[in-house]
């Protein structure tokens, strides 16, 4: 089979595979309320009364929050231990840091 019938019927794949998702997400907004009003507008927390405005979360931190508690012991390590305060040694890491990504890309290590 030539590469432009590959080609092609993998275009056509994604194309259908698209128009599927998209089916689906036309019907999943049909079925869904326009405008919630009542009870579905009122925050739910098991049973009690709480107001909007605590129970609101920034999105900012919502990622930010995980990363730092969960990586804080090896920052702390890391910082300890490497940080200078000096750009060019910064910069040596950056260096260093792609060109390993560099090799994983271009299939020099296993």
């Amino acid at each position: 089979m030539s590469p432009l019938v590959e080609v092609l019927e993998a275009a056509a794949s994604m194309f259908l595979a698209s128009l599927v998702v998209l089916g689906l997400y036309a019907y999943a907004r049909s079925k869904a309320p326009r405008s919630p009003v009542g009870e579905k507008l009122k925050v739910y927390a098991c049973g009690e009364q709480y107001p909007l405005h605590k129970a609101s979360v920034a999105d900012a931190n919502l990622f930010v929050a995980i990363w730092r508690d969960v990586f804080r012991p090896y920052y702390r390590r890391v910082r300890e231990g490497a940080h200078t305060g000096v750009l060019s040694d910064w910069l040596m890491w950056m260096v260093l840091f792609l060109a390993l990504v560099a090799a994983l890309a271009l299939g020099c290590a296993p």
